[in-house]
């Protein structure tokens, strides 16, 4: 017998374009929850973009209503049970404001904004790649001698995204304990940022020392990546069983047994990479991986798109899943969290407006 969903019975009403919000509503939709969108009436702008692609795979399992006004707007959320609200700032404060007032209203509103719903920067508009450059994100990525980078994907909205989904269901949690009325979480693509770099946060606030952009690690060495005959790998040779390991296959076992070195690989970095470099250099990715997985240290190909569709492993585990789309399918990942009460496929996304009255509709 199947399991029952986890959010079975749990109404979700998400109020989000593009990415942060459809991905928080998109997985609490996995785990069973009847996530309903409300959209403009010209549509998510994303379905617009790729063929609609993107959009087919964050809002599968869902269903679409355009409310002709705020006031059905606001009936909506009057019915949900969690509410993913990615609006305007100024908006979402009236709103939880509006709704606060009322008796009755018993409701998990997440408001996913670019900065928070406080503080001198709340009424700023953002996107994840702004977020990554205030956040301190993009200051670490890239060489020191050059311009900061941008992080491949859409990260921080992704990131966020996940974080208003845990938030709404820690709420869910408090209403079953007993908290009545409207539960505000707070989620900003600021602080979705900062929460995940937190390393670089530690060490300024309890060492003093502010990271800078490096190819190289900050502690280890090595552990980045390194090119190969045909492409790279990365290397994360962290523990002493890692390092001695290491050392007998590019040829230089005593250094496995030089505390000096083990001690103080970074200082060492370019010795290494005097003997490191060119033994990887003259071996294909595959064959370099294979050596290191044999004797357990930690290493991998870097992977395009296309690699990672057809990998092996991946395709045993049966991640991706087909996915209607327009004009076609697509190949999408699946849930990263396997357990039998969330969904391994969704119903393919809704047209515009497919469920005006949503629940209203529904019930009637």
């Amino acid at each position: 017998m199947p399991a029952k969903p986890a959010l079975q019975g749990v109404r979700v009403l998400e109020s989000a374009t593009h990415l942060a919000g459809p991905f928080a509503g998109r997985l609490l939709a996995s785990l069973g929850g009847d996530v309903v969108k409300t959209e403009p009436p010209a549509g998510d702008p994303l379905r617009r973009v790729a063929d609609g692609a993107l959009f087919s795979y964050l809002n599968a399992g869902k269903r679409s209503t355009v409310p002709g006004d705020d006031v059905a707007h606001l009936a909506l959320a009057r019915d949900a049970t969690i509410w993913l609200d990615a609006r305007p700032v100024d908006v979402v404060r009236a709103t939880r404001e509006e709704l606060e007032a009322e008796d009755g209203v018993n409701l998990v509103h997440v408001a996913i904004t670019p900065f928070g719903l406080t503080g001198p920067w709340a009424d700023r508009e953002a996107t994840g790649i702004v977020a990554s450059a205030v956040g301190g994100f993009m200051y670490l990525c890239g060489d020191p001698e050059r311009e900061p980078l941008r992080n491949g994907g859409y990260l921080p909205e992704f990131q966020a995204g996940l974080f208003a989904a845990i938030g709404g269901l820690a709420g869910l949690l408090a209403k079953e304990a007993g908290r009545a009325g409207v539960i505000t979480v707070d989620v900003s693509l600021l602080e979705a940022v900062i929460a995940y770099q937190e390393r670089a946060d530690l060490a300024l606030f309890h060492q003093g020392r502010d990271w800078v952009r490096s190819r190289r690690h900050e502690v280890a060495h090595p552990f980045t990546i390194f090119e190969c005959a045909d492409g790279f790998v990365s290397l994360a040779v962290g523990s002493p069983r890692h390092w001695a390991n290491l050392c007998m296959l590019m040829g230089k076992p005593e250094w496995g047994e030089d505390q000096e070195i083990l001690m103080n690989r970074l200082a060492y970095a370019d010795t290494i990479d005097e003997v490191l470099v060119p033994w990887l250099k003259a071996q294909p990715a595959a064959d370099i991986v294979r050596q290191c997985q044999e004797v357990f240290v930690p290493c991998g190909p870097v992977m395009s798109a296309s690699d990672v569709l057809a990998d092996a492993h991946l395709r045993a585990r049966g991640f991706f899943t087909e996915m209607a789309i327009p004009g076609g399918t697509a190949k999408v990942p699946g849930s990263p969290v396997r357990a039998p009460w969330i969904a391994e496929e969704l119903a393919p996304a809704p047209a515009l407006n497919a469920h005006p009255g949503a629940w209203q509709a529904v019930e009637a």
